[in-house]
């Protein structure tokens, strides 16, 4: 059964103030229920199936197929185990240098200065190396020392050049040495 148009416009006319209100309740209520509801049971799913993987994998690891995961303290051990022991400070630096040698960059004195971190048990040592060569060779070097030298990180990079015809620049690039106490 269809209601034709023109009563039911003047059945909404007779409420008046009281039904519009009622009507933009109504109409607030629906907005809110898609707008917050929908979203929450949304994150409830995925919560869900969060908890399913996490129930997988806990009866994986009481079965024996798969490993149980590292705790933060053997996570912390694994990773001190891959950085050079203070002792091996000079073997490092040699490969930052032999990285330098093999693309032919023109390197100034070094600053070098030693820092001990207490509360992580390790040893920063920062190193300032100021390089002249041009662009791709100072990106090749950082980028092989970086690959050789465990425990090395990158901290800052400069690049100068005199004139913009130039290809020479020269780079002040500023690394960070992190070793161990073993």
């Amino acid at each position: 059964m269809q209601i034709p148009k023109l009563i039911l416009a003047e059945k909404l006319l007779a409420l008046r103030w009281p039904g519009a209100i009622g009507a933009l309740m109504l109409a607030g209520g629906l907005a809110w229920g898609a707008g917050m509801l929908l979203p929450l049971r949304e994150q409830l799913q995925a919560s869900e199936l969060k908890v399913q993987r996490a129930e997988r994998k806990a009866e994986a690891v009481r079965s024996g197929t798969e490993a149980a995961p590292l705790t933060p303290a053997q996570r912390r051990e694994r990773f001190y185990a891959t950085l050079p022991a203070v002792a091996e400070v000079t073997q490092s630096v040699e490969r930052i240098y032999a990285a330098a040698n093999a693309e032919k960059l023109s390197l100034m004195h070094g600053e070098y200065s030693g820092a001990e971190l207490q509360t992580a048990g390790l040893v920063r040592y920062k190193i300032t190396l100021p390089l002249k060569g041009n662009y791709e060779q100072v990106r090749r070097f950082i980028t092989e020392s970086l690959k050789t030298v465990p425990g090395l990180a990158l901290d800052d990079v400069t690049l100068q050049r005199q004139n913009i015809g130039e290809t020479q620049v020269e780079a002040r690039v500023q690394l960070s040495l992190f070793l161990t106490r073993r």
